[in-house]
């Protein structure tokens, strides 16, 4: 495998690493939000706004890992039953229009990142958040998501089908 390749799996890695930290501190939060009400303590206020900004995050920093790992749900009976050189076209098509719209939204998000950073618009919750943090990790997870749609091909991969071979059930 190439270096470049290696890079983009390192870097998809950490940002799924990233993501686990975000859920084992969800986990913490919660479980302190729910044993500070039952025993009367102070309670945080902020903790549910900090949850859906970290479930928001978590969904784009995981993004490139699971794309790279197949976490994904798709219908491949087309695929499966298309003769090989069509199977292997079509894919190929497949490959190029996901990166494509990947690229895309990491190119929208990067747009409303950088808007919000010069405007430095804040949401305000139960606490103030910058807009600009919002978006920060969309682009990321866009960008490096894509590439990862690139790399299939590149390894002699696919994504989205296997042979007919692999469905010896159907």
């Amino acid at each position: 495998m190439s270096l470049s390749l290696r890079i983009l799996d390192a870097i998809s890695l950490l940002l799924f690493r990233l993501a686990c930290l975000l859920i084992f501190g969800i986990v913490a939060l919660v479980t302190y939000d729910v044993l500070s009400r039952n025993l009367g303590l102070p309670t945080a206020v902020w903790a549910v706004n900090s949850v859906e900004y970290a479930m928001l995050h978590i969904t784009f920093l995981c993004l490139p890992e699971l794309v790279r790992t197949r976490g994904h749900v798709c219908v491949e009976v087309l695929l499966t039953y298309m003769p090989d050189g069509l199977r292997k076209t079509w894919e190929l098509g497949l490959h190029i229009l996901s990166a494509l719209i990947c690229f895309y939204l990491a190119w929208q998000t990067a747009d409303s990142f950088l808007t919000a950073l010069i405007k430095g618009t804040y949401e305000v919750r139960s606490y103030d958040m910058p807009n600009w943090l919002i978006y920060a990790t969309m682009p990321l997870g866009f960008f490096f998501g894509g590439l990862q749609f690139l790399a299939f091909p590149i390894r002699g991969e696919s994504f989205f089908g296997a042979s007919p071979d692999a469905h010896a059930g159907m």
